[in-house]
């Protein structure tokens, strides 16, 4: 008799997700059939520690569902248009092609939000140590060497006293401030969850202020167009991928403008011009592209194109953010450090100069 808890289906995360495919497409394109790859990384896996992920994709096949339909169980982490994608490599006979490219793809996804989150590591501990380093000079270590000198009568020294009220400020308001910091970020991921205003607002803030507008829209019109490119190498339909794609971008103001685009599509326009009325072509190059694939039906060789562009200009934002991020806080850092020691030395060679009967 199984006991409810362990028949629960539990979320398997995207990295898991992601692992899966890889090993699935790699098996596939060495000439494995996908339920042969399926049952032979289950039972590697659970030699090792059993994935889910692939267990819960095995055991689908084996009941006789196609591998897209077992992608759409939930709790497996696959977007709809990767289900799309398998679903159209399946009826066109193209299934272990088309699980190399979505494994190509989901493996750049990951690999490109691994390099933004090590790219930006750096900067957030020197900054988080710099704030330690005060915290922890100005609440534990200045109030005892000062104690002596402020009992002469005679004044701090500035640094020593700034420093001082940092710490008396830390003391007194920083566990409050650290709550309702914490608080605001999950009230806004709360609300970026279950309300469509506010996501829509961070959207449009991502994608038309000037100042994320360089580094997040490149990202998001980047997974848009490789996606698009995806869909079209598998064989979907141009109304169909760009359905899918505008239901799967990350961006809510992106995927309106795909929405718009594919409006536009089904009125008569050429994907090349609505893509541009639609206020797509970010590069300038995208009208060039299409036209040409409207003219040879090349669509995904085109998309992969501008993905590659996007991405491109994706890298180049990240890479300015960092040529800026690690020397603004490493002299961040050496401010901090730099003052601490100047205004804890500061009030010791003046409580030594009292003791020697100086002034």
């Amino acid at each position: 008799m199984r006991l409810p808890w362990a028949t629960r289906s539990v979320p398997v995360s995207r990295h898991d997700g992601v692992r899966a495919l890889c090993r699935v497409a790699a098996l596939t394109a060495a000439g494995m059939t996908t339920g042969d790859a399926l049952a032979s990384s289950s039972c590697l896996r659970a030699r090792g520690g059993s994935d889910a992920c692939l267990a819960r994709l095995a055991a689908g096949v084996r009941r006789g569902l196609s591998l897209s339909t077992a992608m759409a169980a939930p709790g497996l982490p696959f977007s709809e248009a990767e289900i799309a994608v398998v679903r159209a490599g399946e009826s066109g006979g193209a299934t272990a092609r088309t699980l190399t490219l979505l494994a190509e793809r989901v493996e750049r996804e990951s690999e490109g939000r691994r390099r933004i989150a090590s790219a930006l590591t750096y900067p957030c501990i020197l900054m988080v140590g710099a704030l330690a380093s005060l915290s922890f000079l100005s609440i534990v270590v200045l109030p005892s060497f000062t104690s002596l000198y402020a009992g002469q009568g005679a004044q701090l020294p500035a640094t020593t006293r700034a420093l001082l009220a940092f710490g008396n400020a830390a003391g007194r308001y920083g566990l409050s401030v650290a709550t309702a910091a914490a608080l605001a970020v999950a009230a806004a991921k709360v609300a970026r969850a279950r309300s469509v205003r506010w996501r829509r607002l961070l959207a449009r803030a991502a994608v038309e202020l000037p100042l994320l507008r360089s580094l997040l829209a490149p990202g998001a019109m980047h997974a848009s167009c490789g996606l698009l490119a995806l869909l079209f190498e598998a064989g979907c339909e141009a109304e169909e991928a760009l359905a899918l794609a505008a239901r799967a971008s990350v961006n809510a103001v992106i995927a309106e403008r795909l929405a718009h685009c594919l409006r536009l599509l089904r009125r008569g326009l050429a994907l090349s011009r609505a893509w541009t009325s639609a206020g797509l072509d970010r590069s300038g190059d995208a009208t060039i592209l299409l036209e040409i694939a409207e003219a040879t039906g090349n669509y995904a060789e085109a998309f992969s194109k501008l993905g590659l562009l996007e991405g491109r200009a994706a890298d180049e934002a990240l890479a300015r953010v960092c040529r800026w991020a690690e020397p603004i806080s490493v002299i961040v850092m050496a401010c901090a450090v730099g003052g601490g020691v100047l205004a804890l030395y500061q009030p010791m060679l003046g409580s030594a100069s009292l003791l020697l009967g100086g002034s």
